[in-house]
């Protein structure tokens, strides 16, 4: 799969597969609330793969292409959105010198999945905003409303059919074999990320162990505790306040929303005005050798979590944190793709090296894809990267200049002759002078008759 971006080609063969299947309700979703994260490109690739004519055989990429309207690239970009929202798993598959892909198709989570899902509702609520958020929520969950002169008259399954206990007891055959063949339910891929061994939720737990939360329930909570530690720094103590914040006290629920929106509120009003941390401006150097101005730059790397280290450059620069960049940083941060020193330094090299005014996500996403597969683990790496891309910037302009040079390089015949006719002589061959004098004196001459005419 590293290598994938690099085998893609418009003659490179794949075909579709549908690992569930898809429901009225499942386009709705896709729809409302997949394609604000995704992009229309990426949900009309989900749709084109779906809907594609004979999708179970191998077709050519140029056909798909074709379909969609759009290059390599774009679609690349589109298939990697699916991947990341778990819309979409792809194989590859390598036969002597031939590749292929398989591309499977995942039905959409159910709405209420889909809310509880950490990543995906921090994204969304991100991109449409708060109260679009709780019109879609409200639009896409049912609750039951009881009155309370109804009774519930329900009859189960024992009262209206006759089950035989031997037959549960000893299951037909026919049931256990085709039972083994059923898809387990963790065939989707997986969009939580993995831990923080130095979040130490015991003490959390101790912590709120006396307060009125209920820490049982905190526990489906654990990934959004986490990634809210990677993004802020948060510890133990700060991140039980914020826990406390988020928690109704008359239903003693927790709001995870809630909680998201204090945190990121309370960090902007705290680092709002407060001195950006100095940071060298790094140089363009040829060698393996790391120079001062880069070390330092390690070492503040290194002491900051990104959404700190974004505010000081911001704030240095005379700017300030937009809300679509909190996003663009959490979303890193919760993927777990690289440290964070080594997301720090993708943040300073887009906004200091390239003089970008905001983080751009498409311009991240293509950094961060390049560096997860290039493996770039550590701050040095992550140097060595940056110097490779200002190198290959470097070479396009330099390319140009000699263009550039070629065109100006004209034949003799093409150039103006100059006003002074000293300066041009000085240009011209001894013998190209003697025609041009020929040609001066004879157009005297000629000039010379029709005056006396």
């Amino acid at each position: 799969m590293e290598n994938s971006w690099h085998q893609l080609k418009p003659r490179t063969g794949f075909l579709v597969r549908l690992a569930d299947r898809l429901t009225d309700q499942s386009w709705q979703t896709l729809t409302q609330l997949y394609q604000p994260i995704v992009g229309p490109s990426a949900a009309g690739l989900y749709s084109a793969l779906f809907w594609l004519p004979k999708r179970g055989e191998y077709q050519r990429h140029a056909t798909l292409l074709g379909l969609l309207g759009m290059d390599l690239a774009h679609f690349y970009e589109a298939r990697l959105r699916l991947e990341a929202t778990g819309l979409l798993t792809t194989k590859v598959k390598t036969s002597g010198e031939l590749t292929s892909f398989v591309y499977e198709l995942q039905a959409p989570l159910a709405p209420a999945d889909f809310f509880r899902d950490d990543l995906l509702s921090v994204q969304l609520l991100g991109v449409i905003g708060e109260e679009a958020y709780r019109t879609l929520v409200a639009v896409n969950t049912v609750k039951p409303e009881t009155a309370s002169d109804e009774q519930d008259i329900t009859k189960n399954f024992l009262d209206v059919f006759h089950v035989d206990g031997q037959e549960l007891n000893r299951l037909p055959a026919a049931i256990t074999a085709t039972r083994e063949d059923l898809p387990n339910d963790d065939a989707a891929p997986a969009l939580t990320p993995t831990s923080h061994e130095d979040f130490d939720f015991k003490l959390l737990g101790e912590i709120l162990e006396h307060s009125f939360i209920d820490t049982k329930a905190l526990r489906s909570y654990r990934q959004l505790l986490l990634t809210e530690h990677a993004t802020y720094n948060l510890d133990e103590v700060t991140m039980a306040r914020y826990v406390g914040d988020a928690t109704d006290l008359a239903t003693n629920q927790f709001d995870p929303e809630q909680f998201k929106r204090v945190i990121a509120q309370d960090f902007s009003r705290q680092h709002r005005g407060q001195p950006a941390a100095t940071s060298p401006t790094t140089t363009q150097p040829t060698g393996e050798r790391l120079s001062s101005a880069e070390q330092t730059l390690i070492t503040v790397a290194s002491k900051s979590v990104p959404a700190l280290f974004l505010q000081g450059i911001k704030q240095k620069n005379g700017g300030f944190v937009t809300d679509g960049e909190q996003r663009i940083v959490r979303d890193l941060v919760s993927r777990q793709l690289f440290p964070d020193a080594v997301l720090n330094l993708m943040i300073y090299h887009v906004l200091v090296d390239e003089e970008r005014p905001t983080l751009n996500k498409n311009l991240m996403d293509t950094i961060a894809n390049d560096w997860s597969k290039s493996k770039v683990t550590t701050p040095q790496l992550a140097i060595k990267k940056i110097r490779e891309r200002q190198q290959a910037a470097q070479q396009p302009r330099q390319s140009r200049r000699r263009q550039s040079t070629v065109k100006e390089t004209l034949p003799d015949w093409a150039k103006k002759p100059a006003a002074k006719p000293s300066a041009t002589q000085a240009k011209l061959s001894e013998q190209q002078q003697k025609q041009l004098q020929a040609r001066i004196a004879k157009l005297q001459a000629h000039s010379n008759d029709g005056k006396e005419a």
